[in-house]
């Protein structure tokens, strides 16, 4: 089967990149027996894991959400039941430093309920207050609004040095203009991006796709539906039960969306170039997350989107303004088995170290997590079987990372979960609406061990989690977890991550380039490794993390880096000291260094 055709014509622009192994993912008719060998024969390969006495330590997890302040519960739908699919998708978070005093604010997505608002909902901004607390500051910011809040992202799309945000909803998207002065003004209107008609938004990057060094934005949609005339619960639809179980219809038989890209003008205003970029034509997935990265290495950023039970996309960057879509031909858009997934969540990281970018994407429930691995000039390869990471299958899995979480250099997975079918729990407890938080921890030469939620209480609470984001609330040198709840407060987990390892952070900034950095690569050498991580706007479910990369160093106490500013300058830099956050101003040629001064934990208990 594998020699059975040959590679189509080089001199073809629409067949760049294909292979044998492209050709045969798209005829599963002439795939199925050797994709089911193929599978069994990885299985098979993947080494046993050790066991875990074998292991070093790995990092330990605490709630801490309630002794650091952010304790107001997010209303999202009904909570235990669900007419409409609106309840069920919200929604992110972010880690943002909205003040630029150096530590990372919290900004969580909350909804309403279908008949009506309860009192003080809303979406919410946490000032950190350098000491492991946090204070709500939502109302004095200007953030007050409940609606179906679904995603953020976050960039600088004005350059004047101050992130701003950005939200979907299903309804209206939000752009928020950050004054320098603890204060965000509600642009949308004035910036060009009010919609005609309602829209049911999901994912969103700030990108800057032109190069123009203006952050422009792309919103994928998730479907086209109307409340007034959507459908509800029946046994009498197929989309609108499950195993007997009248429940929330869709996505499926739901009208397909279309998605957009706004241009920024470099005025504060946006333009809508949806139909001159080949974006607005695309009309066959019901999109989620978005992701853009440079997944080819040509230095121009593409954008991956996660979609809901069809085929992913994966818009390739064409230099002209324009993307072609190439998801299916590059190995992303299906499983290995040629099957449309249930796509939520993104993560985008280096897990086997060879200094190209791979994507994670979480799945619907009896769906294991998708791991594809980037093979060079943006081919991937599902390595799902492969890496042991087949057999989780039993939760719907939302926000998503690929970050390292014991600093020692090899990126792990970490990954919430929660129902879309509140219902089912009490006709069937196999599918419980709450679910615990999955971590596989990476073992080095391509292979992931879960850990069990039933080691650390933090791993094995329950919840109906959505989006999650990954970044050091405590500046103590580790990744902590926010997570966003259903009808509950916010998660935040602090790491407490085993010691011995070294970590380095990077922060850029943009001059000639977009202010954020958005785009950046950062590729770094230490003991014979090679990691690589770009500055994105949005990533895990619909969510941000701390645009502060930070990378595992294990034993190694300085890194050579090596920085691709989004415009294309390199920049390098020998011998850079570990256990530090690196600083650096695009073309000043110089970078500042500095030991972080961690928040003091008292009260949150003690470190273990």
């Amino acid at each position: 089967m594998e020699g059975f055709l040959e590679p189509v014509s080089a001199s073809s622009k629409s067949s760049r990149g294909w292979s044998r192994r492209r050709l045969l993912q798209s005829v599963p008719a002439l795939l199925a027996a050797n994709l089911y060998r193929r599978k069994a024969a990885a299985l098979q390969q993947a080494p046993p894991p050790p066991a875990s006495g074998e292991l070093p330590p790995f990092s330990r997890f605490v709630d801490v959400a309630e002794s650091a302040g952010l304790t107001k519960v997010m209303p999202y739908g009904e909570g235990t039941t669900a007419t409409y699919l609106t309840e069920i998708m919200g929604g992110g978070c972010a880690f943002i430093d909205y003040d630029n005093d150096g530590w990372m604010d919290v900004f969580i997505l909350g909804g309403r309920r279908l008949e009506s608002i309860p009192a003080g909902a809303s979406n919410r901004l946490y000032r950190n207050n350098r000491d492991g607390t946090f204070t709500d500051v939502t109302a004095q910011a200007g953030l007050i609004d409940a609606g179906w809040a679904v995603g953020v992202c976050v960039g600088d799309y004005n350059n004047d040095g101050f992130e701003d945000l950005f939200l979907t909803y299903f309804g209206q998207n939000r752009l928020y203009r950050n004054n320098g002065n603890g204060t965000f003004t509600d642009v949308t209107a004035q910036a060009g991006l009010l919609s005609k008609t309602t829209r049911f938004g999901s994912g969103c990057t700030f990108v800057d796709y032109n190069r123009d060094g203006w952050l422009d934005l792309f919103v994928s949609n998730y479907a086209d539906v109307d409340l007034a005339t959507m459908p509800k619960p029946s046994l009498e639809r197929p989309n609108c039960n499950f195993e007997g179980v009248p429940v929330n219809c869709g996505p499926s038989g739901l009208p397909l969306p279309s998605h957009l890209l706004y241009r920024n003008n470099g005025d504060g205003t946006f333009t809508d170039v949806s139909k001159e970029s080949g974006v607005g034509a695309l009309h066959g997935s019901y999109g989620l997350t978005a992701a853009a990265f440079d997944v080819d290495d040509d230095g121009w950023p593409d954008i991956f989107v996660a979609c809901d039970t069809t085929p992913s996309l994966l818009l390739m960057n064409n230099h002209d303004g324009a993307f072609r879509e190439e998801a299916l031909m590059r190995g992303v858009a299906l499983d290995d088995d040629g099957k449309e997934m249930a796509g939520m969540g993104v993560g985008i990281g280096d897990y086997d170290c060879d200094g190209r970018l791979d994507i994670v994407r979480t799945h619907y429930m009896n769906q294991p997590i998708g791991l594809y691995h980037n093979q060079g000039k943006g081919e991937f390869e599902d390595v799902t079987a492969r890496a042991g990471l087949i057999h989780e299958r039993r939760f719907v899995s939302w926000g998503v990372g690929l970050v390292d979480l014991d600093n020692d250099g090899n990126p792990d997975i970490f990954l919430v979960t929660g129902q879309v079918y509140p219902e089912l729990e009490a006709v069937n407890p196999k599918y419980p609406r709450r679910g615990p938080r999955i971590l596989f921890r990476n073992l080095g030469k391509g292979t992931f061990q879960q850990i069990p939620e039933g080691s650390q209480p933090a791993l094995n609470a329950r919840h109906v989690s959505r989006g999650c984001a990954f970044g050091d609330f405590d500046n103590d040198g580790d990744l902590d977890i926010l997570i966003m709840n259903q009808n509950e407060p916010p998660s935040l987990l602090r790491n407490d991550a085993p010691p011995g390892n070294h970590w380095i952070k990077v922060r850029l900034h943009g001059t000639k380039s977009n202010r954020s950095a958005i785009g950046a690569r950062v590729t770094i050498r230490s003991d014979g490794r090679v990691q690589a991580q770009e500055v994105m706007s949005q990533s895990s479910y619909v969510s941000c993390n701390d645009p502060r990369l930070h990378f595992g160093l294990g034993s190694a106490g300085s890194v050579d880096l090596e920085i691709r500013w989004p415009l294309g300058m390199i920049e390098t830099h020998k011998n850079v000291p570990a256990d530090r956050l690196i600083t650096l101003l695009e073309g000043s040629s110089t970078l500042t260094a500095e030991k972080l001064a961690a928040a003091m934990p008292a009260q949150q208990g003690p470190k273990n």
